[in-house]
């Protein structure tokens, strides 16, 4: 079975699939002919996600090998959930926001750490975020927003 994650779902419970591979000597598309394997991908990705209780106990050992995603996304989904360029998340475009976010690479995927944001500051995993430039934001009363660098913004609802 494979499903579509909403760009602010965290990987808490999954692995990432070419790593699990990799660490496990198998195929990258093994998955595919398991009986009841949980595979995920965020919208527009490629990129495809293991469920932990779903693999089968053959390779559960592999597991603990795999790096943690605990309160991670994958890059693009943050990208997309917040509308944030992703040029924003290399430090060679010397944006401040990245001095904000974890970020963690795996294998040649880039994920952010979106759980730490909500708890820095100080917002409910269930509120909708977006990051702009703080001009472009409508006065206090009407909008809610988080100053989080000399130019950006963090509304939320």
């Amino acid at each position: 079975m494979k499903f579509t994650l909403a760009s602010n779902n965290f990987l808490d419970e999954y692995v990432l699939n070419c790593e699990f591979s990799h660490i496990c000597k198998i195929s990258n598309g093994a998955y595919k002919f398991w009986k009841e394997v949980v595979a995920a991908s965020y919208q527009n990705s490629r990129t495809v996600f293991l469920h932990k209780k779903s693999i089968p106990s053959k390779y559960q050992y592999a597991i603990k090998s795999c790096t943690s995603l605990d309160g991670f996304v994958l890059a693009s989904a943050f990208c997309s959930f917040t509308g944030v360029a992703s040029s924003h998340l290399t430090i060679s475009n010397g944006s401040n926001l990245i001095n904000l976010l974890e970020i963690k690479m795996v294998d040649k995927f880039k994920f952010v750490n979106l759980k730490k944001l909500y708890d820095d500051l100080g917002l409910p995993y269930s509120a909708h975020i977006y990051i702009e430039k703080c001009k472009y934001f409508s006065p206090t009363p009407f909008e809610k927003r988080i100053k989080i660098t000399d130019t950006l913004c963090l509304g939320y609802y």
